[in-house]
C-alpha cells in the first residue's frame, strides 16, 4: 500500500469511527475462493463482503494484477497499474466513480478506464460478475496503454522536469 493511501485510509477510519469495520466478526466459517475458472472463463477474486462500498483492492486474475472496486452495489475491474509510474490503483482513493492514484494523484474513471489526468493513458477494463457471493473477473473488455511516465499531478517534479 502506498504511504499516501495508507495515511488517508487510516485518518478517514479514525474520523468516521469505522476503524474496526475492516475486521468484521464472522459467525460462519469463511468459504475459500473457488480456484478453477467457471465455464465462461471468469475467475473468483474476492468474496462480495471483502470489498466494501466505495473502495477497491488489488487482486490477481488471469496472471495479472487487477484493481476491483465496488461502486453503487456494482463491481468494476481495471488494470491495477497506473499508467504514470505503475502505482497500485486498487489502493487509490475512490471518489464517486473515479480512483485517484496513491502515488502521484493521477485520476481514472473506473467504469471506462479513461485517464482524466492524461487522456492518452487509459487503463484496460475487465468483465465482472457476482455469483454465489463471490466477485468474478472475466475477459478484458478494453485495452489500456503500455506507455509510462509523464508529469506528476501532485505538484512534485522529477529531475527530468525540474528547471
Amino acid at each position: 500500500m502506498g504511504i499516501r493511501s495508507f495515511i488517508r485510509r487510516k485518518v478517514a477510519e479514525k474520523i468516521s469511527g469505522t476503524a474496526d469495520a475492516s475486521n468484521p466478526v464472522h459467525d460462519a466459517p469463511v468459504r475459500p475462493l473457488p480456484t478453477a475458472p467457471d465455464p465462461e472463463g471468469f475467475v473468483a477474486v474476492a468474496r462480495v463482503n471483502d470489498i466494501r462500498p466505495n473502495t477497491g483492492r488489488t487482486v490477481s486474475a488471469h496472471g495479472l494484477s487487477i484493481a476491483v472496486f465496488q461502486i453503487e452495489q456494482r463491481f468494476y475491474a481495471i488494470d491495477d497499474a497506473c499508467t504514470h509510474e505503475d502505482a497500485p490503483l486498487g489502493e487509490g482513493d475512490v471518489r464517486g466513480t473515479r480512483v485517484v492514484c496513491p502515488y502521484h494523484d493521477w485520476v481514472y474513471d473506473i467504469p471506462t478506464g479513461a485517464c482524466l489526468t492524461d487522456p492518452t493513458r487509459p487503463v484496460g477494463c475487465f468483465e465482472t460478475k457476482v455469483d454465489d457471493d463471490f466477485v468474478w473477473v472475466g475477459k478484458r473488455t478494453s485495452d489500456g496503454t503500455s506507455l509510462r511516465g509523464g508529469d506528476h499531478a501532485d505538484g512534485l517534479t522529477t529531475s527530468e522536469h525540474a528547471s
